[in-house]
């Protein structure tokens, strides 16, 4: 499938795709431990959120940051997960949930599964 050369720029913008992962990070991090109704549309399962959440975070770091490879990311990811879940066990309105966390790595390999199909299709080259 060949594209157009504007969309090869705009795959190519490293530093887009690197300021959307980091307003992703404070708003889902916000999301983790507001006490207060989403002000967003979400899924009726919260661990579609969380699957959802962390397909996205996956998709902008391989953007992003297209040398790391699968590893990194995934090990980083993660650890953001286990934060945010270790975190709202503290707060009196969530719950730690290994569910949540699992949904979250379900979420990253998704992802990453999806963007490395996208390249390949496409035969555009992700590492700048």
């Amino acid at each position: 499938m060949r594209l157009p050369e504007s969309i090869h720029k705009l795959i190519a913008c490293q530093l887009l795709w690197r300021t959307l992962f980091c307003i992703s990070i404070v708003s889902i991090t916000w999301l983790g431990f507001t006490s207060e109704p989403y002000p967003i549309p979400s899924a009726a399962s919260d661990k579609v959120n969380h699957l959802l959440a962390f397909m996205e975070l996956a998709m902008l770091t391989r953007l992003g940051w297209p040398r790391l490879g699968l590893i990194p990311p995934l090990l980083v990811l993660t650890g953001f997960g286990l934060a945010l879940e270790l975190g709202q066990s503290i707060t009196p309105w969530r719950d730690f949930a290994l569910s949540d966390l699992l949904a979250d790595v379900i979420g990253i390999t998704i992802g990453y599964s999806l963007m490395s199909l996208f390249f390949r299709l496409t035969g555009i080259r992700p590492a700048a």
